[in-house]
């Protein structure tokens, strides 16, 4: 009998895999993310901000991450320190710092402390037209410059009505592994 999280298979990728699924889901804590999108005002931030500051977790057990608007990151920041909620920008470039109006590197992110960076989200792919090749080197540089990601992989509803599901996920999540060779840093969404 197999045990749990356990695939049995001669094929040395899946054996890896299965390596992998093993030691990551015995070495994590669950992991609780709220992406803010484009929302807020100061007032409705701070009434949020207050209120998740009253909420009891054992942080030991799980990670609790916030990802506000760039304009509001520092200042939510601000207002969770002593918490044990962080902070998560909801993109950042491939670039360094440079004429790239608009945009902000993964060193600027550091340089704020600011811990986590989502990137590929849907909206980023499909409004922004971003490629998961370009996803995949934006993780590689938010990874070397110290933050830690939330990997956003997924079909848009056509790609699922059309059973593209497996492929488009399979697909995205090659983009991220041909820029990551260490996974402690990584959550996938």
């Amino acid at each position: 009998p197999q045990s749990r999280g356990t695939i049995s298979t001669h094929s040395p990728t899946t054996r890896t895999r299965t390596t992998f699924s093993r030691t990551m889901a015995s070495e994590r804590k669950f992991f609780v993310g709220g992406n803010w999108k484009c929302t807020g005002t100061k007032d409705s931030i701070k009434t949020l901000v207050d209120g998740l500051k009253e909420v009891q977790f054992d942080a030991s057990r799980v990670d609790v991450v916030v990802a506000p608007t760039f304009l509001h990151l520092s200042g939510v920041a601000s207002q969770l320190a002593g918490s044990n909620i962080v902070v998560a920008a909801q993109n950042c470039g491939k670039h360094g710092a440079g004429a790239f109006t608009g945009s902000h590197s993964a060193q600027m992110l550091v340089d704020a402390d600011i811990p986590w960076v989502i990137l590929g989200h849907s909206e980023r792919r499909s409004i922004f037209g971003e490629t998961d090749e370009l996803i995949g080197e934006k993780a590689g540089v938010a990874l070397a410059a110290g933050l830690k990601l939330i990997a956003c992989i997924g079909e848009s509803l056509e790609e699922r009505e059309a059973g593209d599901t497996l492929k488009v996920v399979l697909r995205q999540v090659a983009a991220y592994a041909k820029n990551i060779s260490d996974w402690s840093s990584v959550v996938i969404a």
